[in-house]
């Protein structure tokens, strides 16, 4: 099976902040403000490696990001799964100014439905059909899969219906970032991909 994973995204840097170390591996953190040409702001995690840092001061800077989805799993119940979305970045480049036609936000991936029964269904205020699909990107290398959540709208959302739980599908689209209420108080970044094409793949392309 083909395996394909990526994502070019610009924007506004963050304060960079260590994020964790794996396997004698330093890795880094910073948010990436991504901004819509509608005008809305999505906020990214962006997690690079030391190398990729070196004494490179991003913050505040237009960048250019290329990497991967990835997710992990926060939960700490083994019955119950919480992926997190980030971006793993293999090259950051720093701008001297904004891209002139608007931010960058691009993916384009291969991956495997999770969904056993997808089904659209009509926003309540817009009455725009909307469909729904979570999503197994396969890793290169590893037997690991990264998981996220596909929103498919109009005729996009009638063509996931047609999906199947293990089918596999190639998604072009765009990131997207909203909060949602974990409870009264608090709420929580979740990220999403807007489908622009979506094509289900036969057999043999797999």
């Amino acid at each position: 099976m083909q395996r394909l994973n990526k994502v070019r995204l610009s924007g506004r840097a963050g304060e960079i902040v260590f994020s964790h170390e794996h396997y004698g591996r330093y890795y880094y953190k910073f948010m990436l403000t991504v901004i819509r040409k509608s005008g809305a702001v999505d906020m990214f995690p962006i997690v690079i490696e030391d190398p990729i840092v070196r004494d490179n001061d991003y913050n505040g800077k237009e960048v250019v990001v290329t990497g991967a989805i990835r997710s992990m799993d926060t939960s700490k119940n083994p019955n119950k799964h919480h992926n997190v979305n980030y971006i793993a970045a293999d090259k950051v480049e720093i701008l001297e100014e904004q891209v002139p036609d608007g931010d960058i936000n691009e993916v384009e991936f291969i991956a495997r439905s999770c969904t056993k029964e997808p089904y659209a269904k009509l926003t309540p205020v817009t009455h725009r059909k909307v469909s729904n699909l979570f999503v197994a990107i396969p890793r290169d290398f590893s037997e690991r899969s990264d998981f996220t959540r596909c929103t498919l709208w109009g005729k996009g959302a009638d063509l996931a219906v047609d999906v199947k739980r293990n089918d596999y599908i190639k998604v072009t689209g765009r990131l997207m970032s909203r909060d949602v209420y974990v409870n009264v108080e608090e709420t929580e970044s979740v990220y999403e991909i807007s489908v622009k094409e979506m094509e289900k793949l036969e057999d043999e392309e797999q």
